[in-house]
């Protein structure tokens, strides 16, 4: 099944933010020295302009789309959207190297995190305003995992070892 979720760059958040405040503090020196803008109508249609701008710039820069695609042998990430300035390749996990997998919340964004048997981790921030299906893939993710760990072992150390035992 496939399940298209929005991600976020933390990187390109901060960038974004920091930018932004230096810009704001820039023109607020420069653009209103004198205490303000006295025409309050011009004051909240240049505040709704640069919202709207913001906006949009944040959906260009910060938010990137994927496409997960889980069944019972690996989960494959397929950005539909990458963030901007940014190379990042499409994953492909094989169920059997995943050892655990959470959420939890971060500052700002839900996060998902994989824990792999060979020790990494990788976390990835989700974009939790607006609609995606990431809490359709967290119970996918979620059942596969304890599906997975209910199987017997297959082709272990554990059993190859049993097999060459009852043999002799």
């Amino acid at each position: 099944m496939t399940y298209k979720v929005k991600l976020v760059s933390q990187t390109n958040a901060i960038v974004f933010i920091i930018t932004g405040l230096v810009i704001v503090l820039v023109s607020a020196g420069t653009l209103l020295p004198k205490g303000g803008l006295q025409n309050n109508g011009l004051a909240i249609l240049i505040v709704s302009v640069l919202a709207i701008i913001s906006i949009l710039l944040w959906q260009k820069f910060v938010i990137g789309w994927t496409e997960w695609q889980v069944d019972k042998e690996h989960i494959a990430i397929s950005w539909t959207k990458k963030f901007a300035f940014s190379n990042i390749n499409d994953y492909v996990f094989e169920w059997k190297d995943v050892e655990r997998i959470w959420k939890g919340m971060d500052t700002n964004y839900y996060n998902l995190k994989f824990k792999f048997t060979a020790g990494q981790n990788i976390t990835f921030y989700h974009a939790s305003f607006g609609k995606d299906d990431f809490s359709d893939l967290l119970k996918v993710l979620y059942q596969t995992l304890d599906e997975r760990k209910k199987l017997p072992p297959t082709d272990s150390f554990a059993s190859a070892g049993a097999a060459n035992k009852s043999s002799s």
